[in-house]
């Protein structure tokens, strides 16, 4: 069974490193702080017997060999990266379950006939670089082209953050192979509070959803606040009016199959005494069925449309990124199930509400997310963010265990 104590060593020594922040941990892709990271978690693969690499994007790799040098690995683990001012569960768990299952797997003495393959992403909470950019590489879907159209807050384009940091800019042998893997399991905090309520032990992903994000820009004219409201050209109203309808028709037409979240908002110029001339803000819908998503796609549009006339503005509508909801793979959701039944561990079915690495390797191999409980109402992206190491445990259990079910079944 896992170790407890090791568990609980990596993760607040991984939580420890970190840049200056007000709180919790700031690991950000391409920085000093993740550096260290990686090499402290080199250091642990090392020590644990496995071969140890880092792919052209930073990707970290510690394969645990099998009996059979050609089958293919079992891949497993989730990223290394945080947003600012995160908690330590987010992400590094995955890796140190995945470590840990590692480490019993040879401290056994039976090894799987495939290799154990753990994997540290980079640039998955998108604190730095887009969410997920990593695993789009390491799928194939962002190849040459996006090292240079991809950049940060401060216009650094992704190549030249890659070669600071040590790397060459080259991304050869980035993209993996299906004939390189049987299936990539990954382990996730919920970030919600079903499995902590109901006392479940382990929840095992049906689907991921997906989502849609825009930014919205509404350019009105500048005016002072004593202007009547039927002569202004507001931009601020309008973007209040058009978000408030997105809000309402949810929760008309679509309650509980879909979300909206606008998480920034700008007003120019800023003063308390004038009526906004531009505004711009961000829609981000979520929903696990692609229906849903592109009706309240066409929605924002149209409605855009109807708020220049109503408010004497322009609005143009961007779309910046989206992912359809993506269903894990039968036969790893079957074997995750199995395991915990051997382990006799509580289990339940989920789906996640939250994007992941699993559903673009999805692309590529098998794959199946498995989430451990959330505390503290299921908050994360901050250091109130916590789980149970005994938790944690019972998931690398659960890892390892459906590693061999996994390495038994033909391909």
């Amino acid at each position: 069974m896992a170790d407890v104590k090791r568990i609980e060593r990596d993760l607040e020594t991984l939580y420890r490193i970190s840049a200056p922040c007000e709180e919790g941990c700031t690991r950000l892709s391409y920085t000093p702080a993740y550096r260290q990271a990686v090499d402290y978690l080199r250091g642990r693969m090392e020590e644990a017997g496995m071969q140890v690499r880092e792919d052209g994007i930073g990707t970290l790799y510690g394969l645990l060999p099998g009996r059979n040098p050609d089958a293919p690995k079992i891949v497993t683990g989730s990223h290394l990266d945080t947003v600012r001012c995160a908690g330590a569960f987010d992400g590094p768990a995955g890796i140190v379950c995945s470590l840990e299952a590692a480490r019993m797997l040879r401290e056994s003495g039976e090894p799987l006939e495939s290799g154990l393959e753990v994997v540290a992403t980079i640039m998955e909470d998108g604190g730095r670089y887009p969410g997920t950019t990593g695993s789009r590489f390491m799928a194939g879907i962002y190849g040459e082209e996006d090292l240079t159209r991809l950049k940060d807050d401060d216009g650094l384009p992704l190549i030249e953050a890659m070669k600071a940091y040590g790397l060459s800019g080259s991304i050869e042998g980035v993209r993996r192979r299906p004939e390189e893997a049987k299936a990539v399991l990954e382990l996730h905090m919920e970030q919600a509070s079903k499995l902590e309520s109901t006392h479940t032990d382990i929840g095992v992903v049906r689907t991921i959803c997906g989502n849609a994000w825009f930014r919205v820009t509404v350019r009105g004219k500048a005016s002072h606040p004593a202007i009547p409201h039927a002569e202004r050209s507001d931009a601020g109203f309008a973007s209040i009016r058009l978000l408030a309808r997105i809000e309402e028709k949810i929760a008309k037409d679509y309650p509980g199959k879909i979300t909206v979240n606008c998480g920034q908002m700008a007003l120019h110029p800023g003063a308390v005494n004038a009526v906004p001339s531009r505004a711009i803000f961000t829609v981000d819908y979520r929903s696990f069925e692609k229906a849903y998503l592109d009706a309240m796609t066409l929605f924002l549009e149209a409605e855009a449309h109807r708020i220049e006339t109503e408010y004497r503005v322009t609005v143009e509508v961007q779309f910046l990124k989206g992912t359809p909801p993506v269903d894990n793979s039968p036969n790893v959701i079957d074997a995750f199930e199995r395991a915990c039944d051997r382990l006799d561990y509580r289990h339940m079915p989920l789906n996640s509400g939250a994007g992941h690495d699993t559903m673009f390797l999805r692309q590529v191999w098998d794959a199946g997310l498995i989430f451990v409980p959330s505390y503290n109402e299921g908050v994360t992206h901050c250091p109130q963010e916590f789980t149970d190491y005994e938790n944690l445990a019972k998931g690398a259990d659960v890892l390892l265990e459906t590693a061999r079910i996994l390495d038994r079944e033909k391909r």
